[in-house]
This record gives structure tokens, C-alpha cells and sequence, in this order.
């Protein structure tokens, strides 16, 4: 075996159903008295039933979220923070309600408390991100993770069926790509594919039956595992064009995610013949198209397979936006498991515009 190094991220798990009410417990073991608590508007009755929780102890409550957190936003809620002279944030929501508790904390070092009703697995995380003028700036630090993180299967029950499943590909994405980012390791890897099992194996019950509270449990562990994968290793190339759509187009970040997944896997393979051996063997699927098969699973979840039918704030996303895409994204990536550049990206974005099924052979032909 390689050498190697892995670094352990500092964070309490609580999982279980019926956990929400264990949140304000869990404020007093991180020593808040003036907390903020931030969600949205699908978490409101949470939000509810956590600022009961508080008492007098809940100085703010902050329901203005959006996803890749645009920095004016971010601003706002920070300075709301410090007049209230905040001690802990909560956040009770998906990645944009974590996001913008990750911007307060990495100004007012304070600590978060995390409650996901999402599979984004961003609460497992050191990465935050902020969005200004048309670009997301993403970085590390670990003022940002949070402290604990209290996870309610019940709490994912209600989240409609195409949100949930293009989440769960959200938490895809990060179990698969940290088999080869950078950092990985066979703790790292060991991780990875118990999130990609548990995935795999939850998501199409959610999705004819959205009501199994033992496979939104699943769905949600397997979420875990994979933002702690994530969080223990680096975003690569799946990521930088993801991050790229968001910033540029404003797209939803969990639909790029299950439309540009498969054709990012599809470019790398043949470059990573033992990883995608185990990652079949995760899937359930037979060796040699895991990329088609994960563009099977999209298509059966009913996911957006297609670039085409994204759309942010300023429309649809248009075939000539893609050269943008890949340049912007180009200059982000710094390594890759196989050479890529501009045109390759560009490639694999056509590829994904069409909502093909990808195969290696496609994707290695489409870049020009």
C-alpha cells in the first residue's frame, strides 16, 4: 500500500429520527446564547419548531437564502449578525442555508450547527463559496465547518421527488470524484463508495416510494459519507464546471451536477480502470459503463439529463455559451487523472447540451 496521509475533520454526527428536537441540547454544548438561526423556506416549520426550542436564546432569524450565495446577501447577513451580537448560527435548510451560514462564520469566526434537509452534503465540508459579478469563488477553511450537525431522516420526507433525487446526484458527485481528487486515500476511497452504495441503493425506493422513511435515512447517511469524502479531499474537474454554470448562468446547482456527472466520469475512465472497477461494483452495475449506467440511474430518477433545459436568471442556457463554460473552467482546473483542456471540456459540455448517453469513445471524439 502508498503511503499516505489523512486528516480527520473535528465534527459531531447526530442521526436519527426525531433528532430535531435534540438541536437546542446540542446549541448548549457549543455554548450559544445569542444564536442566529438561518433557513429556508421549505424549513420554516422547523425553523419553528428549533426557535421554540431556543427560547431567549434566539437573537436572530434570517429566512433570506439563495444558492451560491451571492456576496451582497452574504453581507447583509453578516452585519445583522454582528448587531446581534451572535455566538452560534443554525442552519436549517439545503447547501444554500449552509452556504450562507458558512459566509457569516468565516468573517465572525463563530460556529455553525447544521441541519440538512437535503442530501447536498455540504455541512460535512470545509469548502465555501460566494458569488459576485457572473463568477463563484470557492476556498477552504475550517471556521467553516460545522461543529455539529444534526441529521432527521424525517425531516427529507416531504422534499419533493425530483429535488431529492437531483440532490442525491449532488452527493453523487462528490463520493465519485473523490476517488481520484486530490488528497484521496483508502479512507477517503472507503468512504466514498459506502456513499455511493447506500445511494444508489435508497434513491429509485425514494423515488417510487418518497414516503420510506428507511431509505430517506439511507439517502441521507449516504449524503453524509459523501460530503466527509468530499470535505477530506479537493474539488475537481465535475465541480470546476458545475461551480462555472452556477457562477456564470446562475443554473441550479444540484441539476448541473446530474447532467455534467456522467460525461466528466465518461472522459476520466480510461484513465481510471480500478477505480471504476470499484465504483461498479458500488453501483450495482456491471463493469465497463459506469458513466452510462450513472446516465441510466439520471434518466430513471427523473433528473435533468440535458444542458439544454437549464435555465438561471437570464434564461436558457444557449449552445454558445458552452466555449465560455470551458475556458472558464479550464483555467480552474489544476490536475486531472488524464490531460484536459479547453477543448476537451468543450466536448464533454456539447455531449451534455444533447443529453447523450455518454461512453468514453463519445466524449474522447467530441473534443475539437
Amino acid at each position: 500500500m502508498e503511503p499516505f496521509v489523512f486528516t480527520q475533520l473535528a465534527a459531531r454526527m447526530v442521526f436519527g429520527t426525531g433528532s430535531l428536537q435534540l438541536v437546542a441540547q446540542e446549541a448548549d454544548q457549543l455554548g450559544g446564547t445569542h444564536v442566529m438561526l438561518v433557513h429556508d423556506a421549505m424549513a420554516a416549520t422547523a425553523a419553528d419548531t428549533v426557535a421554540t426550542q431556543l427560547g431567549s436564546r434566539l437573537a436572530v432569524r434570517w429566512d433570506e437564502v439563495a444558492q451560491h450565495v451571492p456576496i451582497e446577501l452574504a453581507e447583509r447577513a453578516r452585519q445583522t449578525a454582528t448587531d446581534g451580537a451572535v455566538d452560534l448560527v443554525i442552519c436549517i435548510g439545503g447547501g444554500s442555508s449552509t452556504g450562507l451560514a458558512k459566509a457569516i462564520a468565516l468573517t465572525h469566526r463563530i460556529p455553525i450547527l447544521a441541519v440538512p434537509t437535503t442530501y447536498a452534503g455540504s455541512e460535512q465540508t470545509t469548502i465555501y463559496g460566494l458569488t459576485g459579478e457572473r463568477h463563484k469563488q470557492t476556498g477552504k477553511d475550517h471556521a467553516v465547518l460545522p461543529r455539529t450537525v444534526v441529521y432527521d431522516p424525517a425531516l427529507t420526507v416531504g422534499l419533493p421527488c425530483q429535488i431529492s433525487a437531483a440532490s442525491a446526484f449532488n452527493a453523487l458527485a462528490h463520493s465519485v470524484e473523490a476517488l481520484w481528487a486530490t488528497g484521496c486515500n483508502p479512507v477517503t476511497s472507503a468512504i466514498a463508495l459506502e456513499g455511493v452504495r447506500l445511494i444508489a441503493h435508497s434513491l429509485p425506493i425514494v423515488v417510487a416510494a418518497p414516503g420510506d422513511l428507511a431509505a430517506r435515512g439511507d439517502l441521507l447517511l449516504g449524503a453524509a459519507f459523501s460530503g466527509m469524502a468530499l470535505g477530506a479531499t479537493a474539488a475537481g474537474l465535475h465541480h470546476k464546471i458545475c461551480h462555472v454554470l452556477g457562477g456564470m448562468f446562475n443554473l441550479t446547482h444540484a441539476d448541473a451536477h446530474s447532467v455534467v456527472l456522467a460525461h466528466v466520469l465518461a472522459f476520466n475512465a480510461p484513465a481510471l480502470p480500478s477505480e471504476m472497477d470499484r465504483l461498479a461494483q458500488a453501483l450495482g452495475v456491471p463493469p465497463g459503463d459506469v458513466a452510462g449506467a450513472l446516465w441510466d440511474l439520471a434518466v430513471a430518477s427523473h433528473v435533468p439529463i440535458k444542458l439544454s433545459d437549464l435555465a438561471g436568471t437570464g434564461g436558457p442556457l444557449q449552445r454558445g455559451d458552452l466555449s465560455l463554460v470551458a475556458d472558464a473552467a479550464a483555467a480552474e482546473v489544476s490536475t486531472n487523472p488524464r490531460p484536459v483542456t479547453a477543448a476537451d471540456i468543450f466536448g464533454l459540455l456539447e455531449q451534455a447540451y444533447d443529453g447523450l448517453r455518454p461512453t468514453a469513445k463519445t466524449v474522447a471524439r467530441s473534443g475539437h
